[in-house]
């Protein structure tokens, strides 16, 4: 593995995951989010405006990583549909200056990019983004992929987020399961659901590859899920009333914006580090997963199921 740095943009979910990862493999780590103080692991800098970018712009001169894996935000798809320029600037301005960079670079992006009508996109399909966010990034991968680096489409990412973050959607539905709530769930929006697990196997591997395989490549679970499918299969493995959740159209909910299918068929990884003969888990393996967990990760969140399952945010 080489010694330079790998820079992290983002600390939510996957960024962190992705940080904890490299770091505990011994791999050299440098965060770059708006929370944390700045020191030699972390670089503290707003990256919605250009002093922000510009910060981040010499790192990348100054340090000259291995990689940069771009996890950053704004992603939440309903606040991105009402603010597409403010968001449009943060997502092309990092991918364009790292594009300049010359440093080899991973965009994490999305299945946001088709446009929905069928499922199980592959990369090389066309792309017709479905909202704002697949716009933005759309824009993003070009920027990326032109320069060498390499774009990995991912479907919906749950795992449990954290204290810090808004809850994945595979958190909701067992916070909601474990206090005993009902929830709507669309029957008519489908994802192909990948645990963050493997999301952080792919990356750490694509930063530890001698040469970035560049281009794009997608990274999903292994079956198509509505989301009403899924939240029962939580429901139902935290050992809860299934008939909890009932069924409901995503117009007129926060899914609203997304496209009917958010589905891509997942690529295989042998050609990786670590990766020979690897696949990604079955939902039903990662909501296990995450039952297992819920007790040290979740705590006495659980007592606020109610409340986390209403207004933790869209994913």
């Amino acid at each position: 593995m080489v010694s330079a740095p790998v820079v992290i943009v983002g600390n939510g979910l996957i960024g962190a995951a992705c940080a904890a990862t490299l770091r505990g493999s011994g791999h050299p780590v440098i965060t770059v989010a708006r929370r944390g103080e700045s020191g030699p692991g972390h670089l503290s800098c707003d990256l919605t405006d250009a002093a922000g970018r510009a910060g981040l712009a010499r790192l990348l001169r100054d340090r000259r990583p291995a990689r940069v894996v771009l996890t950053h935000g704004p992603s939440d798809v309903t606040w991105i549909n009402a603010h597409e320029r403010e968001a449009a600037a943060t997502h092309t301005g990092v991918a364009a200056l790292v594009a300049e960079s010359g440093v080899p670079a991973v965009l994490v992006s999305t299945d946001n990019v088709f446009a929905g009508d069928r499922g199980h996109h592959r990369p090389h399909d066309p792309i017709a983004p479905a909202n704002a966010y697949g716009r933005i990034k759309a824009q993003a991968e070009q920027a990326v992929v032109e320069a060498g680096g390499t774009a990995l489409r991912v479907s919906l990412v749950y795992g449990w987020a954290g204290p810090a973050y808004r809850e994945t959607y595979g958190g909701r539905c067992l916070l909601a399961a474990a206090a005993g709530q009902p929830m709507d769930a669309p029957v008519d929006q489908e994802f192909t659901p990948v645990h963050i697990d493997d999301v952080r196997r792919v990356v750490a591997a694509l930063c530890a590859a001698g040469t970035l395989p560049g281009g794009v490549a997608h990274l999903a679970g292994p079956a198509q899920l509505s989301r009403f499918a899924f939240a029962r299969l939580a429901y139902r493995l935290a050992g809860a009333d299934e008939n909890l959740v009932r069924q409901c159209s995503r117009a007129g909910t926060e899914w609203a914006t997304r496209p009917r299918y958010s589905s891509l068929s997942c690529d295989g990884f042998d050609h990786l580090p670590g990766l020979d003969g690897w696949s990604p888990m079955s939902a039903a393996r990662g909501l296990a997963l995450m039952v297992a967990e819920m007790p040290a990760t979740v705590g006495a969140a659980v007592g606020h199921a109610a409340g986390l399952a209403a207004g933790g945010g869209p994913r």
